[in-house]
């Protein structure tokens, strides 16, 4: 015993001797031909919309994080900067003297001291390979990815909704 076709068999395909009819007409024909299943939408299950009310305060949500990931991503991007500003002048052997080179030096010392002998620092006349800066900034933007992606799990999550 077959199992019971639901929908008819659609008519053959169009030949050449059917020229006469334009891409229109065999739209409207496919459209409006029993042998053809219907083009709705299937019905399956959905999740219920929030009510308005929750809805307003899930967009305020949403706001806040979006500014919120804002605000870390732009300290992030200053501790970087500062850090490639000291890999370059370390790299290009600046005199730690100067004004400019110390207040950079002073202000990454703190961000850079919890990788300091983790590689060794290769020098060559005067020139200084800091790898710790680098793998200061390689850890810090992983870790702010980490925070940023946990803040946007947490704050974008919809109520649950009572079935």
């Amino acid at each position: 015993m077959e199992p019971e076709n639901p929908w008819p068999e659609p008519p053959p395909p169009l030949t050449a001797d059917a020229g006469a009819e334009t891409i229109q007409s065999r739209y409207v024909a496919r459209e409006t031909d029993p042998r053809y299943p219907p083009h709705g939408v299937v019905e399956s299950y959905h999740a219920q919309r929030v009510p308005v009310a929750d809805e307003a305060a899930f967009e305020r949500r949403a706001y806040t994080v979006a500014r919120a990931r804002q605000i870390v991503y732009l300290i992030l991007g200053v501790l970087e900067t500062l850090l490639v500003i000291r890999f370059v002048l370390k790299l290009l052997a600046a005199n730690p003297a100067a004004a400019f080179t110390s207040f950079i030096y002073a202000l990454t010392e703190p961000f850079v001291t919890p990788f300091a002998g983790v590689f060794p620092t290769p020098q060559t006349q005067g020139t200084i390979l800091d790898l710790a800066a680098v793998l200061a900034m390689i850890v810090y933007a992983l870790l702010v990815w980490g925070i940023v992606s946990v803040i946007y799990t947490l704050g974008t999550r919809r109520p649950a909704q009572p079935l």
